[in-house]
């Protein structure tokens, strides 16, 4: 019996020695706030990385961010001045009487040599080249879809300078309209950098956080009196 005892007191001692290692990691972000984190990171990719103690992203996302943004404004202004030189341009070379900047007139400007009647008679002229007259064998008033006060005239095409202005001006157009595609794409990235990094936040929160966001919400139907619907509510 006193031998049990012994022993018995000897596992107690034993087991009161043992040290249990915790990875403080597992549980290093338990005081904070993961909507804090994913609102940061929205606003500012790697910012919600940051706030909870992981600086390695940072860098990768701040600096994309950085250069998308560079890419969206300097697209935007190269747009604005090439739809201000096409204008320019077509003011000069083809007496357009609009100070309007409008793309889809420019474009229809780009499409017809003129508005009502090419300044002399082309030798073979095409069906097209009047707008006028396209308008109305598709069957639509000429001012329908432009006000009938805009005028141009690039001239005949049997002239090879009038050729050589109307061709530059569609570059001027063509490059404007890459502009504002590069624009859009770097708009649309700007925002898939900031999905990223949330959905990065959220990654790095389950992993650094004794808590689960399971526990922290809670999904509650609710009908509508007259029994027609249901609402879901997302309560944190």
């Amino acid at each position: 019996m006193k031998l049990l005892l012994v022993l018995l007191l000897a596992a107690v001692s034993a087991f009161s020695q043992t040290v249990i290692s915790v990875d403080e990691n597992v549980s290093k972000n338990s005081d904070k706030s993961w909507l804090l984190a994913m609102g940061a990171s929205a606003v500012l990719p790697g910012m919600g990385e940051r706030y909870l103690g992981e600086p390695q992203f940072v860098r990768p996302f701040v600096w994309t961010d950085i250069a998308l943004w560079f890419t969206a404004i300097g697209s935007y202004v190269i747009g604005e001045r090439y739809i201000s030189s096409a204008h320019n341009y077509a003011v000069r070379h083809a007496g357009l009487n609009s100070s309007s900047k409008n793309v889809s007139m420019l474009n229809t400007v780009g499409d017809y040599r003129s508005r009502s009647g090419v300044d002399g008679q082309n030798s073979s002229p095409d069906m097209d080249e009047d707008y006028n007259q396209a308008m109305i064998r598709a069957g639509k008033e000429i001012d329908e879809d432009l006000s009938a006060d805009i005028q141009w005239d690039w001239g005949s095409s049997d002239n090879p300078e009038t050729t050589e202005h109307i061709d530059e001006f569609k570059s001027r157009m063509r490059h404007y309209r890459v502009s504002r595609i590069v624009f859009q794409v770097s708009v649309g990235a700007l925002l898939l950098n900031r999905v990223v990094s949330v959905l990065n936040t959220i990654r790095v929160y389950r992993a650094t956080s004794s808590k689960s966001f399971t526990e922290r919400m809670e999904f509650v139907p609710e009908f509508y009196e007259d029994g027609s619907g249901l609402i879901m509510n997302v309560k944190f």
